[in-house]
């Protein structure tokens, strides 16, 4: 089982990589992906699809405002959903980011952790908080914690792609 999510400072190209490794993966792709925008001045998150197709706004904060959970139905249903129905024979499922607006989100901590004990390749982003839901991501026994810095960043979605495809022949070798 190979599973890997990238970790690192903000803005270092951590969801970018994430993105380049999805966009040269041979198969379907699922999963959830956050995007943050600047709007009015506010910041809002966004859980979307990876193809863009769907996007429910999750949280928004202002300037020297803590975060507010506007909808727990963003994680709770939406994330939780496309994660539970994730992980097609052949795909890649991403989950990018996990961090700390979800975390008590028992739905979705519960469909992410069932996630991780099959098979098919999952490629996410933990954030660098410290709560039980990273915690237990990083501890998986089929999960792979990479570090993302300015020296690999160019050369990790190459990277990415070969490992997981690795993982999955392993699988397939050991399936015969």
């Amino acid at each position: 089982m190979r599973h890997i999510f990238l970790t690192g400072n903000k803005q270092i190209g951590k969801s970018t990589a994430v993105e380049r490794a999805a966009a040269g993966w041979p198969g379907a792709v699922d999963g959830f992906l956050t995007r943050s925008e600047l709007e009015g001045g506010w910041r809002r998150v966004y859980v979307c699809t990876p193809d863009g197709s769907v996007r429910r706004l999750a949280a928004r904060f202002g300037p020297g405002q803590p975060r507010q959970l506007c909808d727990p139905g963003a994680f709770r249903e939406l994330a939780a959903g496309l994660v539970r129905d994730s992980g097609v024979p052949g795909g890649l499922t991403l989950m990018d980011e996990l961090g700390f607006l979800e975390c008590g989100e028992e739905p979705f901590v519960r469909a992410v952790l069932d996630r991780l004990d099959r098979p098919e390749p999952v490629l996410g982003v933990l954030r660098r908080d410290d709560n039980p839901l990273l915690r237990a991501v990083a501890a998986h026994p089929g999960v792979e914690v990479v570090e993302v810095t300015r020296e690999n960043r160019d050369a990790l979605p190459g990277l990415l792609l070969e490992r997981l495809r690795g993982g999955m022949e392993d699988q397939s070798a050991a399936g015969r």
